[in-house]
């Protein structure tokens, strides 16, 4: 029996809403039949740190893009806002909630002409959960002890406690979600050489330059794939990725830099796509280094911050402010809104000179955002020095606890709650805060454990009201994502988790 899905009508609605307007923007475009053959180059802000879950620590929009033309999710997450058979043709949740069933799809072949079965599922959740293997994913799914093979074809995963984030889990397109080669990973390849089910297989990848997937011959669902190739090109300066749009060198950009989407919408000779999500840009404050392990400093450097001005300088409205990262409506969730007036007045009680510093990506977007905040923070008497890092630096410095503050994000997600978890609650390898408190444990502990999928949004609600009361990280800018193609590019189905699915896309030059 497929049971239907756990996330809550409103969540449904809400990402379904916003995937279907997407579609019917582009509506018009895919009347004709699909035509096959040909390349499609799309434009990357970034390069891929790796497609090895547990070395390639986890997808930022451009390892999504080009990941999920190489690995494949067990469910598929619609338009119309339902859980379909991808990988898996069925699902079924156990009377007490420990224990879903999943049975998958016969005939798929990994790239190598393997067999994709059960034991290549419960191999990839098992090392991820594994903590001598220190995957990144693994804060995420902990709620699942284990994942075994039933028979060829059917996984039975072991939960924790109930879990309304289980099916949102096995259906993402984030590292835990995407299956990869057990094979390839066992002999050490799989990172820089990906082996999966999906539409394309990995041809070759040029370090900081490009990576090329080709056409997959044995497909299980072939009839919906296209084109013979796709180039990913890593174009990190955003003007130069939209010129080489505008010049016809790259037919599909994904970009949130305002100057390129104000000028894209006026362009009558190119096309735009927007998607709202759930999640939203973060701001991390160290709770365990001083200053900042004392709250009233981290509460001024709250009040002293701005989403709005950070919207109007450097998104020019462009994405939407949130008090919160979850794609449904909470009430207060105690958002501490810019006051210089309040952030002064702690600085005073503290007592002290407050001297932070911030490390940040080398990219516009990362320079330009903490620029912003030096500049709010000095106006409150608080110090700020920026550090710019290579974004596989930060990373690195953030997991390792040799930072003050920095940037980051609560990924696009249907559901967000085992984001919210990870970053939360004291033993998880993903409290990158290191903000450890009884009630925060207790919040987070019960929004995982929540057997009512309403139960679990409102501790949602709740944990990030308290998020914003002991201000360990700051929400940001809600996620708006803008693609930008060439009018050639035709098969949008719409784009979930901010990637735009290019590998079910086509092309029409006549």
């Amino acid at each position: 029996m497929i049971m239907k899905d756990a996330v809550s009508t409103n969540m449904r609605r809400g990402a379904a809403l916003v995937l279907a307007a997407s579609i019917a923007a582009v509506a018009g475009s895919v009347q004709a039949a699909p035509k096959n053959g040909g390349t499609l180059t799309v434009g990357l802000e970034t390069d891929v740190r790796g497609f090895d879950t547990v070395k390639g620590g986890v997808y930022g929009v451009s390892g999504r893009t080009v990941a999920g033309a190489i690995e494949e999710p067990l469910l598929m997450y619609t338009p119309d806002g339902q859980w379909k058979p991808f990988l898996a043709t069925s699902w079924s949740n156990s009377d007490d909630g420990l224990t879903w069933t999943v049975k998958l799809r016969e005939g798929v072949k990994f790239h190598d002409g393997s067999d994709f079965d059960a034991s290549d599922v419960a191999a990839h959740y098992n090392r991820i959960l594994d903590p001598k293997n220190k995957s990144r994913s693994r804060g995420f799914i902990t709620a699942i002890k284990g994942a075994a093979v039933v028979d060829a074809h059917t996984v039975r995963f072991t939960l924790a406690h109930p879990w309304q984030g289980f099916l949102p889990t096995i259906g993402g397109r984030d590292m835990a979600s995407l299956i990869e080669s057990p094979e390839q990973t066992a002999a050490g390849k799989q990172n820089r050489s990906p082996i999966g089910t999906g539409p394309y297989i990995f041809q070759e990848w040029r370090g900081g330059d490009r990576i090329i997937v080709t056409k997959n011959p044995n497909y299980w669902d072939k009839d919906k794939i296209h084109l013979d190739k796709i180039v990913y090109r890593i174009l990190p300066d955003p003007q130069t990725r939209f010129q080489s749009l505008k010049a016809g060198d790259v037919d599909v950009i994904w970009t949130d830099r305002a100057n390129s989407i104000i000028n894209a919408k006026k362009d009558k000779s190119i096309n735009v796509f927007v998607q709202d999500g759930g999640g939203s840009n973060l701001l991390l404050l160290n709770a365990s280094k001083p200053p900042l392990d004392n709250e009233n400093v981290r509460q001024a450097v709250r009040y002293a911050l701005s989403q709005k001005i950070s919207n109007k300088v450097l998104w020019k409205d462009t994405r939407p402010y949130v008090e919160h990262p979850m794609p449904f409506k909470c009430g207060d969730v105690n958002y501490p809104t810019h006051s210089l007036e309040k952030a002064k007045a702690l600085v005073k009680q503290y007592g002290k000179p407050i001297k932070l510093q911030m490390i940040h990506t080398t990219t516009p977007r990362g320079r330009e955002g903490s620029e912003i905040h030096q500049q709010l923070l000095k106006k409150a008497g608080i110090e700020l020095e920026l550090v710019p890092v290579d974004q596989s630096i930060l990373v690195k410095r953030v997991f390792t606890n040799k930072y003050m503050m920095s940037g980051w994000r609560i990924a696009d997600a249907i559901d967000v709650g085992a984001q919210l978890f990870a970053l939360s609650y004291s033993k998880s390898p993903y409290n990158i805060t290191r903000n450890k408190t009884k009630e925060l444990d207790m919040l987070a502990l019960g929004m995982r454990t929540a057997k009512a999928q309403k139960t679990r949004e409102a501790m949602q609600c709740k944990l990030s009201a308290y998020i914003n009361k002991t201000s360990n990280m700051a929400f940001g800018q809600g996620n708006r994502y803008h693609i930008i193609t060439q009018p050639s590019v035709k098969g949008i189905r719409g784009f979930s988790y901010g990637t735009a699915y290019v590998w079910y896309m086509w092309k029409d030059n006549g």
